[in-house]
């Protein structure tokens, strides 16, 4: 089984290799434009990688606009035309703004998920101490942990007493 992912793995590689050649002006500007993402996805240590998603999406909507503007130019898909755009300080400037805009973006909504289940935490905290004064109420205070009991769920006595 793991010589067909093996192969698989091989075919795929083979397969990006010769359309990056075969696209090379396209790869370029992807490549150039991409760096962002790549520094986050080997940076994001985490097991979902949310840093690196929100950062390459938003990194990908940066680098399209000059992709096409590479493909619909009026000698589509040339390496004159990809050195002349990933030169312009204008089209760096807002593929990287992008990727930066992703990381505001992890880190906003980050911090707001955060503060979101620490007030569902604190609430639910709120919500224990009502149900245990409720039950100190009706049982008496064998029911909020204070008491020592025996293997049986008996209240033990203590030497105090």
């Amino acid at each position: 089984m793991s010589r067909g992912i093996n192969i698989q793995k091989q075919l795929f590689l083979i397969v990006a290799l010769a359309c990056a050649v075969l696209f090379a002006p396209t790869t370029m500007i992807v490549f150039f434009g991409m760096m962002p993402t790549i520094g986050a996805n080997l940076m994001d240590k985490t097991r979902s990688k949310s840093r690196a998603m929100c950062v390459g999406m938003m990194n990908l909507a940066g680098v399209m606009p000059f992709v096409l503007e590479l493909w619909l130019s009026s000698s589509p898909n040339s390496l004159e035309n990809a050195i002349k755009i990933m030169m312009e300080p204008k089209s760096v400037i807002i593929m990287y703004v992008m990727a930066a805009t992703g990381y505001a973006i992890e880190s906003t909504v980050t911090g707001m998920v955060a503060t979101i289940m620490q007030q569902r935490a604190t609430a639910r905290l709120k919500q224990i101490d009502l149900i245990l004064n409720e039950m100190q109420d009706r049982w008496g205070y064998f029911v909020d942990g204070s008491t020592k009991l025996d293997d049986y769920g008996f209240p033990v006595k203590s030497n105090d007493e």
